[in-house]
């Protein structure tokens, strides 16, 4: 006969998880509706190894895609309603704020010197965090100190971030545009077109990129030797 001693059984529970996750589309809803009736089978016939089945047979639901579009400010009328009496309002279509470039507010930020001869992943050095507006993702990244600034705006170039996060972008629309904000020392990072759809129209485990910011945050930064030691 066989034994099964708790040594093996400890390294089975030690073993590492995989969650599996299918999706599927399709333009004809029964089509979705045949492969919900079949998914209980994949529990049963499918890959070695599978437990079990959560949340029951799948819903099929509608793919609802974002569509963003800009109005001329003269095609919109606008009005203040207070205590049962309307005025309008009304909006220059000249005015507005023009948002600087780049390369403008490169004065704010310090040049790093000396040698960078180790280092540290971003996280040691600044906090992120990431969301969706639509298809489009934003990761936010704060500076820890003032004086890790310089470090990490030599390091987290635009091409550096496309080429890092170049797994979620889409490879013919894909782009990454920095922002500099130096009233509270931190980056604004736009991945455009890296959420495959977002929101319901997406078919990926993460459609609103809540973990992109935890993903950049291991971008290993060129610091000084002496810097690392610090953090290490």
């Amino acid at each position: 006969g066989s034994e099964t001693t708790y040594g093996d059984r400890s390294q089975a529970l030690n073993a590492r998880e995989v969650v599996v996750r299918i999706t599927v589309s399709h333009a004809n809803k029964q089509a979705l509706t045949l492969f919900s009736r079949e998914i209980a089978q994949a529990a049963t016939g499918m890959a070695p190894g599978i437990t079990g089945v959560l949340g029951g047979r799948p819903s099929v639901w509608p793919v609802i895609r974002l569509w963003s579009c800009l109005v001329n400010k003269d095609q919109v009328n606008v009005q203040v309603e207070s205590e049962g009496n309307t005025t309008d309002v009304v909006i220059t279509p000249t005015c507005g704020f023009t948002p600087a470039g780049d390369q403008s507010l490169q004065e704010f930020i310090p040049e790093a010197a000396g040698e960078f001869t180790s280092t540290l992943p971003l996280i040691k050095l600044a906090i992120a965090r990431s969301g969706d507006k639509g298809n489009h993702s934003n990761i936010g990244v704060v500076s820890r100190k003032d004086e890790y600034l310089p470090f990490i705006a030599s390091a987290l170039t635009e091409e550096a971030v496309t080429d890092w996060m170049s797994h979620v972008l889409d490879p013919e629309t894909g782009k990454v545009t920095r922002w500099v904000m130096p009233g509270i020392h931190a980056f604004n990072f736009l991945l455009e077109n890296s959420l495959g759809g977002g929101g319901v129209a997406s078919l990926r485990i993460d459609p609103q990129g809540k973990a992109f910011a935890q993903q950049l945050l291991e971008f290993p930064i060129p610091v000084p030797e002496e810097l690392a030691r610090d953090l290490a």
